[in-house]
């Protein structure tokens, strides 16, 4: 842990160089926390994007927690830098969907997004079903960018929609529903492992998740989500 205080005092000063997004500045006698909440005007858009969120993260919780066991029970990959390599790469991949966003634009990056993580669960039930190192390297690439695209997509969406004094509670809402996703989903395959066996409680992860992203996807594509920025 001694690179812990590098990368905080790196962290810190990254946000001090940041420009203030806040328009008008108040005391801090006057902030106050605000609980998870919903506005009316936001529920539309956040469904599809809550959804989206939920399965990106659930698909990181799978490659971090399970990943590495499945390499070295399945494909017998007993090398902790290859597992750690599977990781970093669904990582990178997620770096470089989120940075894309920007040239993508957020009313399709919520759409491609939910096409990535399908590729990337598709991939990684053939990587299960024919225990192939490369499926699961395709998998992580792809639905790491998809887990980008999403998420930056989805939290670009429901901030802009959000009412400015609601903004806080509509984004811890998101980021509640996202982190349900890297633990919940997670702890089910745990569950399954046991009775059913790895593989196949990946896979009814696998079935689960595509469920809900193939839901948001068509939703999406039947509803595009306009980003109009909220003025109440």
């Amino acid at each position: 842990m001694a690179h812990f205080p590098v990368l905080m005092a790196g962290s810190a000063a990254v946000l001090l160089w940041l420009p203030e997004t806040v328009r008008e500045r108040r005391p801090l006698s006057t902030v106050r926390p605000q609980r998870p909440g919903l506005p009316p005007q936001v529920r539309a858009v956040f469904a599809p994007a809550a959804t989206a969120s939920f399965v990106g993260f659930a698909l990181f919780g799978v490659f971090t927690s399970v990943s590495p066991a499945f390499l070295a029970q399945s494909l017998d990959v007993d090398n902790h830098a290859v597992s750690g390599l599977v990781v970093a790469l669904a990582f990178f991949s997620s770096t470089a969907g989120q940075l894309a966003v920007g040239r993508v634009g957020v009313e399709r990056s919520l759409p491609l997004g939910c096409a990535g993580l399908f590729a990337g669960l598709a991939l990684l039930a053939g990587a299960l079903h024919w225990d192939l190192l490369a499926l699961v390297i395709l998998s992580a690439l792809v639905g790491g960018g998809g887990q980008g695209l999403a998420f930056r997509g989805a939290l670009s969406a429901v901030a802009e929609a959000a009412p400015p004094d609601r903004r806080a509670s509509v984004v811890s809402t998101l980021f509640v529903v996202a982190y349900a996703g890297i633990s919940v989903p997670v702890i089910g395959v745990g569950v399954l492992a046991e009775p059913i066996g790895l593989e196949g409680a990946g896979l009814v992860f696998i079935a689960c998740m595509t469920v809900l992203v193939s839901t948001a996807g068509v939703y999406l594509l039947r509803r595009s989500v306009r980003v109009t920025p909220s003025r109440s």
